[in-house]
């Protein structure tokens, strides 16, 4: 995923323009990473999430459909919390904010 596809996937989760932006200042959302060989974007966030995650990673797969993975870090724990598969890009904001109970937007 290059910077522009991570640009874009966020915008989409967050239906703004500036989607990076928005996710730090509502969710204090850090360390973004993208992984180019396997379309993924991830960020770690640290408002208190209701399904106690604290990283989103989201993936583009080979039918141009979203996979969302929820997972808890602690220390050296990893933990997935649920996944969801074949989402559409209107559908990103929606499942974010049902799993973690945070909103991203005002």
């Amino acid at each position: 995923m290059n910077n522009e596809m991570a640009n874009i996937a966020l915008n989409q989760l967050t239906n703004s323009n500036n989607g990076g932006n928005r996710l730090v200042a509502m969710i204090g959302a850090k360390n973004f990473v993208r992984d180019e060989r396997n379309y993924t974007i991830g960020f770690k966030f640290a408002a208190k999430a209701k399904n106690k995650a604290n990283y989103c990673r989201i993936k583009l797969n080979s039918m141009d459909l979203y996979d969302v993975e929820f997972i808890s870090i602690r220390g050296v724990n990893v933990k997935t919390i649920s996944n969801h598969n074949d989402l559409y890009a209107d559908m990103l904001k929606n499942v974010f904010e049902t799993e973690t109970g945070l909103y991203l937007s005002l």
